[in-house]
């Protein structure tokens, strides 16, 4: 009724899989005579094919949901976050897992200090995390260990989706402050010839289709390689191959009601990534073009064919707002730019790109192109040319492909509060992987952080419980009332009080509060939610004494 096989590591099934068996999950690496719980064996892949359609019922097995689906808040509150998104890791120990919980919650309070700053850690807690870090090498306390009970839920998230959009983009850590480091490469050279050691970080962020964080997929990281200054080393093309078949991997386990597409930048314009694409069916792609590549067709030039012909419609484009950035060592110089809504012509088109492989087949893509008409005097028109393997028929399909592109900046948000809020270039470990191990823990708390943000904008109305213990709400509460702000009863309010106590100046015609200020909040928050509740429980001792 049923066909079971195992699949060793070194291999992802392939064959299996294009004769219909299906992945149902890993082995635990233990034995039959596994008594001491050693977990010695190696872990392998269980693939599965049904023979008969009715095998539940001939073997007694009830129906079970093996495909439950999150909404995108849910289980986030500061009491329970951290064993939900940690708990359960395959660490090969259960006292590892539970201490990846303890010291994630702990770090979530204080983003951006060392674990002893936050003052209900003690002696233990302190040790405890320290010796989690510092496991030898070759244990189970890797990234995508540490990362994989968030995945999961992420997946889930994933699957209460529409419309998910993978956004793939790396960025480099910084450790210069730590020369004696092992393992980190070279991330950049100045003028004299000096290095910048550091890490590079290749991150798969989900978001659905309006922007809001589901959870950090993927996040890979390596010491950069030495090579020329321009050159670009198959390495770094490798890894937006692997986060794309990661991301497939993922849209596996959903179901063919959500569409999934990765969305990627002008580093990722390159033939292989679309080749791969095309034997990946479950994932489409959005990236940005950066090559001028010459068509099959009578020598023509993939930009001017994309110009071609009169606008097919209008598009409104919101643009960000850059500062200016001066000349430093691997970057070159940016003016700044100021926020404003872009009126932009559009026109899409199907196109075939030529091959640059051998005995492999052309590839058909629909590329859009927006222009930006009478941009202002002292900035520079807004031009994208884009391609994606999503079929595009009509003004609005090329529109949605825009706005799917423009999400794009939520990776950049992520980096920036992973290195400015969670203040990751600044850990203090001697070698790489321990610093790696660090990483993929705050990297969860910055996606909380982002999710807490755009919550408060998005759906203002839910429970304020959704994120904020019962201490925390108490606090507000108290503290809207002597301020004579909006009491927190539903999450908007209450993500509102948090960004005043980071900052915030509330006035009528001021943005939306960002990130920078929300995590500012959230630390003090902490901070005053323990003095609010030590007042009540003595408050409350007080009385029973009396």
């Amino acid at each position: 009724w049923l066909v079971e096989t195992f699949v060793d590591p070194a291999h992802d099934g392939t064959c299996l899989r294009a004769a219909n068996f299906v992945h149902v999950g890993r082995t635990a690496g233990r034995g039959r005579q596994d008594r001491d719980n050693r977990h010695a064996k190696t872990v392998k892949s269980v693939w599965m094919y049904e023979l008969a359609p009715d095998w539940r019922r001939r073997l007694g097995v009830p129906f079970v949901d093996h495909a439950p689906s999150l909404e995108p808040g849910e289980g986030l509150d500061s009491a329970v976050w951290a064993a939900n998104e940690f708990g359960g890791a395959p660490l090969g120990d259960k006292r590892l897992s539970a201490r990846l919980v303890k010291s994630a919650a702990l770090l979530s309070e204080y983003p951006g200090q060392a674990i002893c700053g936050n003052a209900k850690t003690d002696r233990a807690a302190v040790d405890g995390y320290y010796r989690f870090i510092e496991q030898p090498d070759g244990t189970k306390v890797t990234v995508a260990n540490i990362l994989a009970p968030h995945r999961e839920r992420t997946v889930r998230r994933m699957r209460s989706q529409k419309t998910v959009l993978c956004i793939q983009d790396g960025s480099d850590l910084n450790f210069a402050r730590r020369p004696n480091c092992d393992g980190l490469g070279i991330i950049g050279r100045n003028q004299t010839a000096s290095k910048t050691l550091g890490l590079h970080v290749h991150l798969s962020l989900a978001v659905n289709g309006e922007g809001l964080p589901l959870g950090v997929l993927r996040c890979a990281m390596d010491a950069p390689l030495p090579g020329r200054a321009g050159q670009k080393s198959r390495r770094g093309s490798q890894r937006w191959i692997d986060g794309l078949r990661d991301i497939a991997g993922a849209a596996r386990q959903l179901t063919g009601r959500t569409r999934v597409i990765s969305v990627m930048d002008r580093e990722a314009d390159f033939f292989e990534l679309f080749d791969t694409r095309r034997r990946l069916r479950r994932v489409e792609i959005l990236v940005r073009a950066r090559h001028d590549r010459r068509l099959e067709e009578r020598e023509a030039r993939l930009f001017a064919r994309l110009r071609r012909g009169a606008p097919q419609g209008q598009v409104e484009v919101a643009i960000e707002r850059l500062t200016e950035r001066r000349k430093t060592s691997g970057k070159k110089p940016r003016p700044a730019r100021r926020k404003r809504i872009a009126n932009c012509e559009l026109r899409y088109r199907k196109v075939t790109l030529p091959s640059t492989l051998k005995e492999v087949e052309p590839v058909d893509l629909w590329g859009v192109h927006i222009v930006e008409v009478q941009p202002p005097e002292d900035e520079q028109a807004i031009q994208w040319f884009l391609l994606t393997s999503l079929p595009i028929d009509t003004p609005e399909a090329a529109a949605e492909i825009i706005a799917f592109y423009l999400q794009r900046w939520r990776v950049e948000d992520f980096f920036r509060v992973l290195k400015s809020g969670c203040r990751v270039e600044y850990l203090a470990f001697h070698t790489a992987d321990r610093l790696e191990r660090a990483i993929a823990i705050n990297s969860v708390i910055a996606w909380r952080i982002m999710l807490m943000t755009l919550l408060g904008r998005q759906v203002p109305d839910c429970d304020a419980h959704l994120m904020f213990t019962d201490h925390e709400l108490s606090f507000l509460h108290d503290y809207a009332r002597e301020y004579r702000q909006q009491l927190p009863d539903k999450l908007g309010p209450a993500v509102r009080l948090v960004s005043i106590l980071g900052g915030y100046m509330n006035r009528k015609h001021d943005p939306d509060p960002g990130n920078q200020i929300m995590w500012r909040g959230y630390e003090r928050l902490s901070a005053a939610t323990l003095g609010h509740r030590i007042a009540e429980e003595k408050s409350s001792r007080v009385v029973l004494v009396q």
